[in-house]
């Protein structure tokens, strides 16, 4: 008789632990942990991961496995491993964390997506008589074979009827014509089609860039895990040496994952690196579609694709024989996730992966977080620094601050632009160069105000200012997303004609430069311009090929970008994120605007930034004008010392939510006084206080932090707390972005 076996299973519903099943002794010699299967719960089949196995259950009765959805586990060890630190250490039931590693294509079985690819049937002499013969008797399938013999390769049906109305009927007649060939081509298969690019060559490298790969390349063929930390000012080449990197994985068998902050950098980064690499590249983001996903991570678990390029949750993906993952701006709030549990940081997620993997780890960045820097100060990451930009004839733009209260004197009022930026600006469109304007505000304007009595229209969900967004003609919450129509009369005061508009965004910026410049050609990029699939990568293209003088955006365009045409960057709001009570403001503000102003002056063309600021003795503000990363860590790192901020510990946030407020407030405070009697000194558990936004989705918000160097027994204590706690909805933030927010 064989054995009885039991398994615990993670079901993909959110209850709280696991739940023993009985193996079938058919399935006993199949049965791995990290397998999915599907199990009945309350007469009814649900999906899950198996977490262990055991010859016995403490419960009576078990039920059966219903049935194997995997031939092999879906996690590998490593991968298993990391699920399970990621659940300790970020305060997560493990259910939660193992969705980041099963995508949504295997927890519903998603059935693979087909496109219609369509290619000529006969040769191009043959396609090109027939195409006069139809010219005009049947317009369209003449314009068929004109777009499929500009194609070469062949495209897509819907690719196709987006330039012609082109219908199925008209298709089907040219197929059983055998004038066109036709196939249903899954996501996968779909990949193999793509984009034909130019091929490049490897750079050569200078000697500080050679250098540092030299040391990187040492630490892959040594088979062992290594964190490289790359400090290289804007342009200095970074992402040739990551290339050249990749290449010497690849070399040796190994696979790469590749991480980008912004959907926005993907397309640029997968342009450049599809044309050094003949190996097929797997793409991994949100704007990507389930299939196409789902078609990705197949090639990497199959190790057909052995190059993943993509946002933070690509540092999840089953690539075989990794042998190197890179971090690029390894500083960037994108790669912490907030919103839901876990609330992983992706940079310390792929560190964490390369230990557990034996590989090497690179993290890259021109302003270096402060954590980073420290590891790399104390021994932990290995530090290499690129002084000067690669191109020899590029140097670091230069820096004017701009005093915006003598500019509002000067005009008499207010004014995005001061006389500076617009001579500037009017001196690029002479000469036919590119500008950027950088501004971290979106929308028309930021607020609607009574004149009479001061109400400010807000969102009924929220405790925010709703935005006015003139291009919609709507108000919007940038919390919730909430819309309505602006309102004629104050709903407070009934006054009738009495609101006004108070502050400005990007869409505002753009109206007022065609203003001054009317036949300017601007494009804008935020979450309004880039809501769409593709918009991005569309945007990017158009300024790059020139069809815009001047590009507008929030943060998402001081990443990474390399336009050879920029020679002026404006930056009109350089202090905003100062007056936020957070000890990370200041590393904030001097990142972003170092970040800005490197896309400015990256090729033979001198470049220039204009800062303009309401603080230009700011410490920060002044350090930033200069890129002068050495000073402000040497700054920001006693400051951190003195008062005891990361990295010196560890901060976690517990956040309370609740659709009554006091009973946020009290479960806040409840879950403070039992903290603070169970965590003893040198921790701290700091008072409640109101979130910074104190109503979110018509809950209330109520917030304290805890400040740790032991960061495993204050974890066990949350996660006792949280699990006898559940009246109130908590959220636990270990390493939190914002202690405000």
């Amino acid at each position: 008789m064989s054995k009885t076996l039991f398994v615990e299973v993670l079901l993909d519903q959110n209850l709280a632990k696991g739940l023993d099943y009985q193996v079938p002794p058919d399935l006993q010699k199949k049965i791995e942990i990290g397998m999915r299967v599907e199990v009945p719960l309350k007469n009814q089949l649900r999906k899950g991961t198996v977490a262990s196995i055991k010859d016995h259950s403490r419960f009576p009765n078990v039920k059966s496995i219903a049935r194997l959805l995997s031939t092999e586990a879906e996690l590998s060890d490593p991968l298993w491993k990391l699920a399970q630190w990621m659940s300790g250490y970020y305060c997560a039931p493990l259910q939660r964390v193992l969705k980041c590693f099963i995508p949504p294509s295997l927890r519903r079985e998603v059935k693979p997506k087909t496109r219609l690819f369509l290619q000529l049937a006969q040769s191009k002499e043959e396609t090109a008589r027939l195409c006069e013969e139809l010219r005009t008797k049947k317009p369209v399938q003449a314009s068929v074979f004109e777009i499929l013999l500009k194609a070469g390769k062949g495209m897509f049906f819907s690719d196709l009827a987006k330039e012609i109305p082109l219908t199925r009927a008209v298709l089907q007649r040219m197929i059983e014509k055998k004038w066109i060939d036709s196939q249903h081509l899954t996501a996968a298969e779909d990949l193999l089609l793509e984009e034909e690019f130019f091929p490049s060559l490897p750079k050569e490298l200078n000697g500080e860039q050679q250098e540092c790969l030299k040391k990187i390349e040492q630490s892959l063929a040594e088979n062992r895990f290594a964190a490289h930390l790359i400090h290289g000012v804007t342009g200095s080449g970074k992402t040739e040496v990551y290339m050249q990197a990749i290449q010497a994985a690849l070399s040796q068998n190994k696979s790469a994952i590749m991480l980008v902050p912004e959907v926005s950098l993907t397309s640029q980064t997968i342009e450049r690196f599809r044309t050094r690499f003949s190996e097929k590249i797997a793409i991994l983001h949100h704007r990507r579609s389930l299939g196409e996903r789902s078609a990705a991570w197949d090639l990497l678990k199959k190790g057909e694709a052995r190059i993943a390029i993509g946002a933070r949750s690509a540092v999840f993906c089953p690539t075989q024989n990794l042998g190197l993952i890179i971090v690029d701006e390894e500083h960037d709030s994108s790669y912490k996730q907030s919103d839901e549990s876990p609330s992983y940081q992706g940079r310390d997620v792929a560190v964490m992966r390369g230990h557990l993997e034996n590989c090497t780890v690179l993290l890259g960045s021109a302003t270096p977080s402060v954590e980073s820097r420290y590891n790399a100060e104390i021994g932990k990451y290995q530090f290499h620094i690129l002084k000067t930009r690669a191109s020899a004839h590029s140097v670091l733009p230069s820096v004017r601050i701009i005093d915006m209260k003598k500019a509002f004197d000067r005009a008499g009022g207010f004014t995005h632009f001061s006389d500076e930026l617009l001579e500037a600006l009017k001196q690029r469109l002479k000469t036919g160069e590119q500008t950027l304007l950088f501004l971290n505000r979106r929308g028309y304007h930021r607020m609607q105000v009574c004149g009479t009595c001061r109400h400010v229209i807000k969102c009924p969900h929220c405790d925010l200012a709703l935005a006015f967004h003139r291009g919609a003609g709507w108000l919007q919450c940038h919390l919730c997303d909430f819309k309505q129509p602006s309102p004629r009369g104050c709903p407070a005061c009934q006054s009738p004609e009495s609101l006004q508009f108070k502050g400005f965004g990007t869409e505002h910026v753009e109206r007022s430069l065609h203003a001054i410049f009317p036949e300017i050609r601007t494009l804008r990029m935020d979450r309004d311009t880039t809501s769409q699939k593709d918009s991005h990568e569309i945007l990017f293209k158009q300024f790059r090929s020139h069809k815009a003088d001047v590009l507008i955006g929030t943060q998402m365009i001081a990443k990474g970008f390399h336009f050879p045409a920029v020679t002026l960057v404006g930056v009109l709001n350089a202090d905003a994120t100062l007056s936020i009570p957070d000890f990370r403001s200041s590393e904030q503000v001097f990142q972003i605007i170092t970040q800005v102003a490197g896309r400015a002056g990256r090729s033979e063309l001198p470049g220039e930034v204009i800062l303009q600021t309401f603080l230009p003795e700011h410490p920060t503000i002044l350090l930033a004008s200069k890129q002068d990363y050495p000073g402000f860590y040497s700054a920001e790192i006693e400051e951190r010392r003195t008062f005891g901020y990361p990295p010196f510990s560890h901060l976690i946030k517990l956040l309370f939510s609740d659709a009554d407020p006091e009973r946020a407030r009290k479960s806040a405070e409840t879950a403070y006084e039992l903290l603070k009697t169970k965590l003893a000194p040198p921790t701290q558990v700091l008072p409640v206080a109101p979130a910074g936004h104190p109503k979110v989705k018509d809950l209330y918000r109520y917030q304290f932090l805890i400040k740790t160097a032991k960061i495993k027994q204050a974890s066990s204590q949350i996660v006792d707390l949280r699990d006898n706690m559940p009246s109130c909805e908590i959220k636990i933030d270990v390493d939190p972005l914002s202690t405000f927010f």
